[in-house]
């Protein structure tokens, strides 16, 4: 088994290849041709911390995986990570282990943006000229980064409860060459752009009907687990389309947990991922829409994948 530690994940990782494979992911799991492992969460509220424990394979794959993903917000006042964790790729036909991934939550930290990302392209408004970020931590940072890639939108707005983090997140993207600016409060935000992706583990609604306008659009990163809530339930059951990675997942402990469980939406009203990137939606100019992100094993499965196929193909060039 190969032991493959985040500096050679880095080096060896093509992102263009694992967007295209967590799309597929999500297009092969609404498709059917998935299965996921049943999550697993532990939750370490005294220090607003939690561990999620994933695992799938798809059919005609001739790989699976689990991974294992922390997430612990307050180490960065610590000056350590926010998030860590590692995964694990298997041969589908022998089930021997062949690799360890260990990428110190960077790659699920990366599969999450691209999620974000794919979402924000498909619920994009029309003359979209700017992306707004709630949360200043690494999921605000990358999600700004993938969006961009993926929608075209260069313009950054962020908005986070520290007004210095903000700042800095926005001097962090110019230098990678977006135009970022940082914002005073939400409704300021909300005012600029319909297209906002949140990426906090708020326990109380940012994003309510009196900070913004009618026909958001919203990606919805933070919630993925239980209690976690950034949307508030009355603005989401008012939504014309909503949008779940996984619709089970979605409505037991995601965004969309919060309306189900008081009887605002029904699963019926809740579109999946993967079938509306195999067939996107011709949203009206004026419409409203919110895409919830839990996540799931099959975009873990796609970075460690691909992670693993670049490697095995160097062994075997050197090995000819």
């Amino acid at each position: 088994m190969k032991i493959i530690d985040l500096a050679a994940i880095r080096a060896s990782l093509e992102l263009d290849a694992a967007i295209s494979a967590v799309r597929a992911g999500f297009i092969g799991y609404s498709a059917g041709r998935a299965q996921l492992g049943a999550v697993g969460h532990l939750v370490f509220p005294e220090v607003d911390g939690d561990c999620h424990i994933k695992s799938a394979a798809i059919s005609g794959e001739d790989v699976f995986a689990v991974k294992i993903a922390n997430g612990f917000p307050r180490n960065a006042a610590l000056g350590l990570k926010a998030s860590d964790g590692m995964m694990m790729v298997f041969d589908t036909t022998t089930g021997a282990p062949l690799a360890l991934l260990q990428d110190e939550g960077h790659l699920t930290d990366l599969r999450t943006a691209i999620a974000g990302g794919l979402a924000a392209s498909l619920i994009k408004p029309e003359n979209c000229e700017a992306i707004g970020i709630i949360g200043t931590g690494i999921q605000g940072r990358l999600q700004a980064e993938l969006a961009a890639r993926l929608t075209g939108v260069k313009h950054i707005l962020i908005w986070g409860r520290d007004d210095d983090k903000a700042s800095e997140l926005a001097a962090t993207l110019r230098a990678a060459g977006l135009a970022a600016e940082a914002v005073a409060d939400i409704a300021a935000l909300t005012r600029r752009t319909r297209l906002v992706i949140t990426t906090t583990p708020a326990r109380i609604p940012l994003l309510t009907r009196a900070n913004t306008v009618p026909g958001m659009r919203i990606v919805a990163v933070g919630a993925d687990a239980p209690g976690k809530q950034e949307v508030e339930t009355e603005l989401v059951a008012a939504m014309d389309l909503l949008v779940a990675d996984d619709r089970l997942q979605c409505v037991d402990h995601g965004e969309l947990s919060w309306p189900a469980g008081a009887g605002l939406i029904e699963m019926a009203q809740i579109a999946e991922l993967g079938s509306l990137l195999a067939e996107p939606p011709i949203l009206a100019p004026d419409s409203a829409a919110l895409v919830d992100l839990t996540g799931i094993g099959v975009q873990d499965l796609a970075v460690a994948s691909t992670v693993w196929r670049s490697f095995d193909a160097a062994d075997r060039a050197v090995n000819r």
